[in-house]
């Protein structure tokens, strides 16, 4: 099932990208996503991108015909490898979302591009579920966590970069 996730930031790209770029950051937006126990590494690389692995184990807030398969607690690993800044400051990048121990995965990209009002952030991906039958069912029910878990990234971000500005 396909996700697309606009997110708007009152900051400049690089401002932007700080805020991906800062463990603070990522590490408050796993506590506000009810995350129970969380790793954020990042690490920039020589061009001017970086990779950022975010690995949080999670109570599940699916359905209850969806969360007897996961049991009481997933553990999601987040791979983002993001290009060095274009002239214009924009950036793009790939992420992975894998659910261990899980047949749900998502395969995207990222992008952060000048706009009217500062940045914009667009994140699209293929969510899959590989249960015959039912992973269709239950792909809507990943799609609405992951556009959750992006819409706080965006928040803690935002308040971030109002803090550090």
């Amino acid at each position: 099932m396909k996700l697309t996730v606009e997110n708007q930031y009152s900051a400049t790209p690089e401002q932007t990208f700080a805020s991906h770029m800062a463990s603070e950051a990522r590490e408050q937006a796993c506590q506000e996503s009810g995350a129970i126990s969380w790793d954020v590494s990042i690490t920039p690389a020589a061009d001017g991108g970086a990779g950022v692995t975010v690995e949080r184990v999670m109570k599940p807030q699916l359905p209850d015909y969806i969360q007897k398969f996961v049991g009481d607690s997933i553990s999601i690993r987040q791979v983002e490898q993001w290009s060095a800044p274009a002239a214009d400051g924009s950036r793009t990048g790939t992420v992975r979302l894998t659910i261990k121990g899980q047949p749900a995965s998502m395969d995207g990209t990222m992008s952060l591009r000048p706009g009217p009002q500062g940045t914009v952030e667009v994140v699209q991906g293929d969510v899959r579920v590989a249960i015959p039958l039912l992973g269709r069912k239950i792909e809507p029910e990943i799609v609405k966590v992951i556009e959750g878990a992006l819409r706080i990234e965006q928040r803690v971000g935002q308040e971030w970069i109002t803090a550090h500005s």
